[in-house]
């Protein structure tokens, strides 16, 4: 049950990401934690915190939600997940892909590295909050034939998959 939950979320956050749908969107995202974007801003990694998508908002970095805008769903594939090549510009395999063997704790990492080189004042029970829902969570990674991704965290919390997390500094080789 719990897989087939996993799945058919993922089905459908990919077609309201493709779909720029605002509603349905909302459905993944938790109230009370919400959903946060991984981007970058220079050469540091940054995230911002959503209560709700909306993918009619043209500031930054909100418009980068529409780099899914009719992405293909793909069939789902438990393996090793692609790494993306900054010289190529591509990640080394196409298609849809969960590794649950490994948890990946980017967002605690990125307000560690803030908290270090930037210096931002992140306190260390939010980073342990990070770190706890990223236990929770999978890192999805879509790449489909067009060339468009889409990476995104799928956390499990109280029997239910919640969007928490997209990420748009895996491909982003500008630092």
């Amino acid at each position: 049950m719990k897989e087939q939950k996993f799945k058919t979320s993922i089905q459908k956050i990919i077609t309201a990401f493709s779909k720029q749908d605002n509603v349905e969107i909302a459905k993944f995202i938790n109230k009370e934690i919400g959903v946060y974007q991984l981007h970058r801003i220079g050469a540091f990694d940054d995230f911002t915190f959503y209560k709700t998508l909306n993918f009619s908002d043209n500031t930054y970095p909100s418009v980068l939600f529409r780099n899914a805008k009719g992405i293909s769903i793909l069939p789902l594939s438990y393996s090793k997940l692609p790494a993306w090549d900054c010289e190529k510009e591509v990640w080394g395999k196409k298609g849809l892909f969960v590794d649950t063997t490994k948890i990946d704790h980017l967002l605690s990492k990125i307000c560690k590295n803030r908290n270090k080189f930037v210096p931002d004042n992140i306190p260390i029970k939010k980073i342990q909050l990070f770190y706890n829902l990223e236990t929770k969570s999978r890192r999805v990674v879509l790449y489909d034939n067009n060339g468009i991704e889409l990476i995104f965290y799928l956390s499990y919390l109280n029997r239910i998959w919640y969007l928490t997390i997209i990420d748009n500094v895996s491909s982003d080789c500008s630092a």
